[in-house]
């Protein structure tokens, strides 16, 4: 038997979860994956995912790879973690991949949705929106910092302190999506982001927003990089892993469509036949 190395789609409800990194106590989604594997392999997995998502945190489109012996074909493997899974943890799609793909070290862009809403949101939304008082929500203002943070900058002023290395990132595409029942859902796509970064991000724009601070303390803070700010990270739940991108040589997703079926953000679906 040769070495196969298999892709995985996942979409996962982060709330119930202490993340996604084994830890030695708690539930954790790479626990969880790899203890599922293993007992459907019958061999020991290390499970790689694209990023490791903290606490609360969401995914629709996590993108994870392991390596195995085994010659199970991918729809059966995909039907066994689903069938073995708990309901708030699902495998979207199975592929084979590459000997050399590798989830994280062959990304090169990365997606996410934070959704907030300036209205209470219904009960069953509340583990996946931050909603806030009522009040006015100056949403043109938001918009107009927006332009100010596409582009490649040391965004230090929207980072907590963890991890080392360069705090300079590219922001390609950020954008307010606008949805029916008072949804907000912030667009941010960038080939790399720094701890906290987006819910940073997303938490400077809702002050913004309210009135709590200037577009030009946005340009500030970008132009004068330092954690010293009194910033806010908003909450985790409304954080969204949507897709990650990679080279044109494997696409974990070239199955699969983003449907947005009314729900808080879209999801990935199998493409129509």
């Amino acid at each position: 038997m040769s070495l196969r190395n298999l892709s995985l789609v996942l979409e996962y409800d982060g709330s119930r979860y202490q993340g996604w990194q084994r830890q030695s106590t708690g539930k954790t989604i790479q626990g969880i994956i790899e203890g599922v594997g293993e007992r459907i392999l019958q061999e020991k997995i290390t499970l790689y995912a694209s990023g490791r998502t903290d606490a609360g945190v969401h995914a629709t489109g996590q993108i994870a790879s392991f390596t195995t012996f085994n010659s199970m074909s991918v729809e059966a493997i995909k039907k066994a973690f689903n069938s073995l899974f708990p309901s708030h943890l699902r495998v979207v799609d199975v592929l084979e991949a590459p000997l050399s793909f590798h989830p994280r070290k062959s990304a090169v862009r990365k997606i996410y949705v934070y959704v907030f809403s300036p209205s209470p949101s219904p009960v069953f939304w509340q583990p996946f929106v931050y909603s806030f008082s009522p009040r006015d929500f100056n949403l043109d203002l938001v918009k107009e910092c927006l332009s100010l943070l596409k582009g490649t900058y040391d965004f230090t002023s929207f980072s907590s302190s963890k991890g080392g290395g360069t705090s300079v990132r590219t922001i390609y595409s950020i954008q307010i999506e606008e949805k029916p029942r008072g949804l907000l859902r912030l667009w941010v796509e960038g080939n790399g982001f720094l701890y906290n970064m987006v819910r940073i991000i997303a938490g400077e724009l809702w002050k913004v927003g309210m009135g709590k601070k200037k577009p030009e303390e946005i340009k500030f803070m970008l132009e004068h990089p330092s954690r010293s700010f009194n910033r806010l990270v908003l909450p985790s739940r409304g954080l969204f892993l949507m897709q990650v991108c990679y080279p044109p040589n494997f696409n974990p997703y070239q199955n699969l469509q983003l449907v947005d079926e009314g729900w808080v953000v879209p999801l990935w679906r199998e493409k129509a036949l």
